[in-house]
């Protein structure tokens, strides 16, 4: 088992293994021919709602946290030590990660509220100098998502679990279902199991009240149950290529788990979440094994945003810039493709992961000239990345756990971040304060100036949604 005691330590590990960052340099063809595989990879795509940096064991920064299924992603994989979310909340995250484009640009920029825009907009916007910018409550049909992308390519393609991008008010609703134009399978995906306009289940056990899934017996946990259909879909699936984004409404609050895993951890529902939550990441690499599929089917497991409860060492928590609202757990695992073992420290986001699988379904990702990431199929080869690429974040959105209602902009070490409404800016370098405590805008100006211009000109280039000043 892999264990680091610090984030630094995780840094110290990857000089003992192949790292991304080797003394190869990235082709910037990208030339997929370098997978030896005759046929196009499974994507098995799996992401978890809220899972904090240090919310797995590899990280051993939580006492008592047990993942060992998930440590064995890392040990048989590569771990990314700066992977991020392009939201601190989940809906924008998720709207990236099927467009390859910023919530930014894809107006969707917030979660897409339970209880409606309008009572959205009214709660948060009470009392306040500005009112929160313009966003949509779904994924514009007109986006081309990543499943339309695969299907193209030949791939079946399977969604299961939490969507929470079709509509809002779903609080209101007896099943979840908003407006059923909005759901995975109106996106380019064959299946869609628990996909519809919930950010957080109704219910964690049987009977679900989720009209795109059907009841199992009384007090069925769907962790299990989600488990139990990305089986069935590879099970089903085997014979030709699929995509499966295995989303998990795990480990959003409520806090619910089975009584006797519960106990396990003295009460502990959170870590009984996440052990049930292990389980079942168990239970699908179970299956690919035992259907020999493991060497022709590329594992990435990734989380949406940073945790709510404590993401040491990082600053903050979902719905904060600071990273512990934005910098995820990401872990790569392709057996004989990927580094057993590896460590990656080039920052990735999750635009990033539409041209890494239509690359490795075999297309050129010139050809979807929209996209806002790059493809990471060279850092799994351990191959280095020297560009010194930037990162954007823009949330005009108000949040009660932290800093908000800004954007951010990471380059190399440096971070900065711009507060909408107070106009204060922040200034730090990651590598030596990657707990943010220092505010170096002081010290540093001149750096400050340029990430502040090079973000004010990626928010004009997307067009950026911006907060408004009240008028009365």
């Amino acid at each position: 088992m892999i264990k680091y005691t610090l984030h630094i330590k995780i840094l110290i590990l990857a000089s003992l293994f192949l790292s991304c960052n080797s003394t190869s340099t990235i082709n910037t063809s990208h030339a997929i021919q370098d997978i030896e595989a005759k046929t196009k990879p499974n994507i098995v795509f799996i992401v978890v709602d809220d899972l904090g940096y240090s919310d797995v064991e590899y990280i051993n920064l939580k006492k008592g946290l047990k993942t060992p299924h998930i440590n064995q992603l890392t040990q048989n994989g590569m771990v990314f030590t700066d992977a991020y979310a392009a939201a601190p909340v989940c809906s924008p995250t998720r709207a990236s990660i099927m467009t390859g484009k910023s919530p930014a640009a894809v107006k969707v920029t917030c979660h897409i509220p339970g209880i409606g825009m309008e009572t959205y907009a009214k709660k948060q916007n009470h009392n306040k100098d500005l009112k929160e910018a313009f966003f949509l409550d779904h994924l514009p049909s007109t986006e081309l998502t990543i499943g339309e992308a695969l299907k193209e390519q030949g791939y079946t393609t399977g969604y299961i679990g939490k969507w929470h991008l079709a509509g809002g008010g779903s609080r209101a609703s007896t099943n979840g279902v908003v407006n059923a134009a909005y759901h995975p399978d109106q996106y380019g995906f064959d299946v869609n199991i628990a996909g519809c306009a919930y950010g957080q289940p109704a219910s964690y056990f049987s009977p679900y009240k989720n009209g795109t899934i059907a009841d199992g017996p009384k007090g069925e946990y769907l962790t299990d149950r989600l488990g139990d259909e990305a089986v069935k879909f590879i099970e089903q699936n085997k014979d030709t290529p699929f995509f499966l984004n295995l989303a998990t409404y795990t480990v959003h609050k409520p806090l619910v788990a089975p009584k006797e895993t519960v106990e396990k951890y003295n009460g502990n529902k959170y870590f009984a979440m996440i052990e049930k939550l292990d389980k079942n990441v168990g239970k699908v690499m179970t299956k690919l094994e035992s259907l020999n599929l493991l060497e022709n089917t590329i594992v990435v497991f990734y989380s949406d945003n940073g945790g709510l409860f404590g993401n040491a060492p990082l600053k903050g928590i979902k719905g904060t810039l600071n990273e512990g609202g934005i910098r995820v757990p990401l872990v790569v695992n392709w057996k004989g493709k990927v580094k057993s073992g590896s460590v990656c420290n080039t920052p990735v986001t999750s635009v990033d992961f539409f041209p890494t699988f239509i690359e490795l379904a075999g297309e050129n990702t010139s050809r979807y000239s929209e996209l806002e990431g790059e493809s990471i199929w060279p850092l799994l080869q351990g191959k280095q990345d020297v560009s010194e690429r930037a990162l954007y974040w823009h949330f005009p959105h108000y949040r009660r756990e932290g800093l908000s209602m800004g954007a951010a902009i990471r380059k190399g070490k440096w971070k900065y971040i711009i507060g909408f409404d107070t106009q204060k800016a922040f200034l730090y370098n990651l590598e030596e304060d990657l707990s943010e405590t220092h505010n170096l805008i002081d010290t540093h100006p001149d750096k400050a100036e340029d990430l502040a211009n090079d973000l004010k000109k990626w928010q004009k280039s997307v067009a950026a949604e911006m907060p408004i000043e009240r008028t009365q």
